[in-house]
């Protein structure tokens, strides 16, 4: 029970990005682009995805900018037996930023250095105030992940090819009311219930990326991208156990990689940008125990220059929710089955990370020759999933991002 009671509390936190508990998309030119940015280069921003791009731009470049993250998440639980009269209750955790920092510049005519800092995950729901005794243990999760990113790009006739080191920092608090010895969701008796939550609990991890890029000809580029999987342990965070005391908790951010198509216009008046990409979620440590499946991603984006100022921007995205029946209905952990309802009631209510699609949209505006700003807008449709028969929650989520970009 330690392992489900772990991720499920955990999970209630990492939605904030839409494929799994990944943002789309970096930058406010990549999000507005579906989150493109393996076969074509998105600016600075392309440190994150595919650093083999950032040599092809021309002198010092800076871009500073954040997204405004807006979930729409709703829960609703029984009544049935030992869930009391049931109850229905939207998460408060409505709202959050995220940064983007991010800088390149040459080293010397076919060698560039690259550095990011971003936001990858980060918000949590929020059910407090709601009695433990109806099925939602006043849960509260809050997850901040951040990754930065020093990488290196050289370009070697139409080959580009790029490498950088992930340095990331997790931030883990998580907050229950369980009685002794009963999962959350299962208590009829709120007098018996206690906090299970340790505090804060954050944590270093470090990991790798390589992308490489080639121009097919003038205007046609091909590109691909690693990342390695990065393991981070959050120590004393909750009493999994329910005995009293706080445990650890160890978390990989999966690995994955991709490939990715770009063609700009002979004009230069327009561009094309096809990506594919695989998170392995079934081979990180943690997600495994949910039976989470590794999910494909397709992005895919244009841009439009209406003039020497002005580009309009659109996407979409879509990627499989990583649940599937299997993690909504039972799982078995180190061969030993778990009830079928513990396993349903968290990925169904403390995991809403079914959001499959994302339709996106932005403009980039060039205010003077060295400053100019991209905005972008992102729509994930409502998302409903049901399961065991009492249990229901929704996830629909919208974001704007803009980023101040400057060239000397």
């Amino acid at each position: 029970m330690k392992r489900i009671v772990v991720m499920s509390m955990l999970t209630a936190s990492v939605m904030y990005a839409t494929n799994g508990d990944n943002m789309i998309g970096v930058g406010a030119q990549s999000r507005a682009m579906g989150g493109a940015g393996v076969g074509m280069g998105m600016g600075t921003d392309s440190v994150f995805r595919n650093p083999a791009w950032i040599v092809d731009l021309k002198g010092f470049n800076a871009s500073f900018g954040a997204t405004a993250f807006m979930p729409d998440v709703k829960a609703s639980v029984g009544p049935a037996p030992g869930l009391g009269n049931g109850v229905k209750a939207d998460s408060k955790a409505d709202f959050s930023i995220i940064p983007t920092v991010s800088h390149s510049d040459h080293i010397n005519e076919n060698l560039s250095y690259g550095v990011g800092m971003f936001g990858v995950s980060g918000m949590g729901v929020d059910y407090r105030n709601e009695d433990p005794a109806k099925g939602l243990a006043n849960m509260r999760t809050s997850l901040q992940y951040m990754r930065f990113v020093p990488s290196l790009s050289y370009k070697i006739e139409d080959w580009r090819i790029g490498a950088g080191l992930s340095i990331a920092y997790g931030a883990l608090n998580m907050s229950a009311w369980t009685p002794n010895g009963v999962p959350a969701g299962q208590n009829p008796d709120p007098s018996t219930a206690v906090q299970r939550g340790g505090g804060l609990s954050e944590d270093i991890g470090f990991g790798a990326q390589f992308g490489v890029g080639y121009y097919i000809m003038p205007g046609v580029t091909v590109g691909g991208y690693y990342q390695s999987e990065i393991a981070t342990e959050y120590e004393d965070v909750f009493d999994f156990t329910t005995n009293g005391s706080y445990d650890d908790l160890k978390l990989s951010q999966p690995a994955e990689a991709g490939i990715g198509f770009g063609y700009v216009s002979d004009c230069n008046c327009y561009s094309l940008t096809l990506d594919y990409r695989r998170i392995m979620w079934s081979d990180a440590d943690g997600y495994d125990v949910f039976g989470w499946d590794d999910q494909d991603v397709i992005a895919l984006g244009g841009s439009y220059n209406v003039n020497d100022a002005l580009v309009l921007r659109a996407g979409y995205n879509y990627s499989k929710s990583p649940l599937n029946d299997k993690t909504f209905e039972a799982a078995t952990v180190g061969g030993a089955p778990f009830g079928a309802f513990n396993v349903a009631y968290f990925n169904t209510l403390g995991f809403p990370a079914y959001t499959e699609s994302h339709i996106t949209a932005g403009i980039a505006y060039q205010i003077t020759p060295s400053t100019g700003i991209d905005l972008a807008y992102v729509y994930a449709p409502k998302v409903t999933e049901k399961s065991m028969q009492v249990l229901e929650a929704s996830n629909e989520q919208s974001a704007i991002s803009v980023a101040l970009k400057f060239t000397f």
